[in-house]
């Protein structure tokens, strides 16, 4: 099955979901993973790549770039820890930035619980590799599906990382002269990401919280609080709504 160029990519995904049976997702879901994550591969090899050739830049060795990204693998905390790691920066440092460009994640965690493999060590990678990208991937997918398919299309995704930071580590010195503003491709995939979300399910909601959430934090807390200001208000939303939401099905119920 190809995917068209202009086709919305919610559609398509369902496209592709409804061609599975439950009972055949364990002999096909890792091809079927594999296939639905191309659109995101296309996002993660030129960002990973420009990942690895801002790491050697910087001076840290292939290696240091490789195990970020298999390890760590969290786009926006990679890019940031360049500098940190190249100044020398300190473990608390690191630890704190860490924890506020990844507290976002528990916002992506919360909906997806339920389809959180039942294996300890499937579970706690699902998690680990969980990113903006394989949530909307996932949550695009019918909900009876997600189970099964949250682990295979997070190790797709995150192979499509590791490939683009290798190839970027590796080549890094011969192409970066001729591959400018390269500190702008993860912003450009979130923005992607973003629009593509909206064209699937046409949802404005979710943009104007966060806005306020940003503005919010900016006019209410001083600079080096905005980031975690604006996640916490946004976790305190969502929990909100799953309140909200579970009090509604139990009054149907």
């Amino acid at each position: 099955m190809s995917y068209r160029a202009g086709a919305r990519p919610g559609a398509w995904l369902r496209s592709l979901m409804s061609r599975l049976h439950p009972e055949s997702l364990p002999d096909v879901r890792w091809r079927t993973a594999l296939t639905a994550s191309l659109p995101v591969g296309l996002g993660y090899l030129p960002t990973g790549f420009a990942f690895g050739v801002l790491a050697v830049q910087a001076g840290l060795p292939l290696w240091l770039a490789m195990l970020l990204s298999v390890f760590v693998y969290a786009g926006a905390l990679q890019f940031a820890a360049i500098p940190m790691l190249a100044s020398g920066a300190g473990l608390a440092a690191l630890a704190t930035t860490a924890f506020l460009v990844n507290l976002r994640h528990l916002l992506y965690a919360l909906p997806l619980l339920r389809s959180l493999p039942r294996a300890r060590a499937a579970r706690a990678y699902a998690l680990a590799a969980l990113t903006d990208e394989t949530y909307s991937l996932v949550t695009a997918m019918p909900a009876e599906r997600r189970a099964a398919m949250l682990l295979p299309v997070a190790a797709a995704n995150q192979a499509w990382w590791v490939a683009g930071t290798l190839g970027g580590a590796w080549l890094g010195p011969t192409v970066a002269a001729y591959v400018p503003n390269l500190q702008f491709a993860l912003p450009c995939l979130f923005l992607i990401l973003a629009i593509e979300q909206y064209r699937a399910y046409r949802r404005w909601q979710p943009a104007v919280v966060a806005l306020v959430c940003l503005l919010g934090a900016r006019w209410a807390l001083p600079p080096a609080h905005v980031l975690a200001g604006a996640l916490l208000s946004a976790l305190a939303w969502l929990g909100v709504q799953a309140w909200h939401d579970a009090r509604r099905a139990r009054s149907d119920a």
